[in-house]
């Protein structure tokens, strides 16, 4: 017997990104999205592996970057309820902004 996860590459605009912690005291990032247009909704939670102090800036780090972005990540273990997806986010990432250098040395 074999078995298969469903993985998914998600993208769109965060409607919320909240840091919190968990019962363990575990840092976790929750990232919402929200297609206004259809209703549906997606909320990851990208979980970090210990309680190191690194872990903690990272996460509250990514959480603070992430509001009112473009995000792009990796989903796996998807629970569809209505309207809804909940999923586990593999890697979470902005996608690449180039920015305009107004250096004369960059050129």
């Amino acid at each position: 017997m074999t078995t298969s996860t469903l993985q998914l590459r998600i993208r769109g605009p965060v409607t919320a990104c909240e840091y919190r912690t968990t019962r363990a005291g575990m840092p976790v990032v929750e990232v919402h999205l929200t297609d206004t247009a259809s209703g549906q909704a997606i909320h990851a939670t990208h979980a970090y592996p210990d309680k190191s102090p690194a872990n903690f800036i990272a996460a509250r780090s990514l959480a603070s970057s992430l509001r009112g972005q473009v995000a792009e990540f990796d989903a796996t273990n998807p629970r569809f309820r209505a309207k809804r997806l909940d999923c586990d986010a593999a890697h979470i990432a902005l996608p690449l902004q180039h920015h305009q250098s107004t250096r004369k040395d960059l050129e």
